[in-house]
């Protein structure tokens, strides 16, 4: 796994640890990371509702992180990580109205 990291909620990329430490430091509740395609209406769908709430990153996935997806059974983008300080908090992939409602709603 190149420039992957084991933390202690899992595998994450270089990129996604950074804007985790980043978030952490700031003591944010929650935070999102996006990964988007580009042309994609459901992820600027998606990142457009979330950053109502929380701060969002958007990461334009490339070809490793299209293979860790399928490794996880995701199909379709986006992949939207939800963290909290102390990790990952919840995860989906695609258009989920009923996961987006629970955090802009909740």
């Amino acid at each position: 796994m190149s420039g992957m990291k084991r933390v202690s909620y899992g595998y994450v990329s270089r990129t996604e640890q950074a804007i985790i430490e980043e978030l952490s430091r700031e003591e944010k509740h929650m935070n999102a990371i996006i990964y988007t395609k580009p042309h994609c209406q459901k992820c600027r769908h998606t990142a457009m509702k979330l950053k109502q709430v929380m701060p969002v990153s958007t990461i334009t996935a490339d070809a490793d992180d299209y293979e860790r997806f399928r490794k996880l059974g995701y199909r379709s983008m986006p992949v939207v990580k939800i963290y909290k300080a102390d990790g990952i908090h919840d995860e989906w992939c695609d258009l989920r109205v009923d996961k987006i409602k629970q955090y802009t709603e909740g």
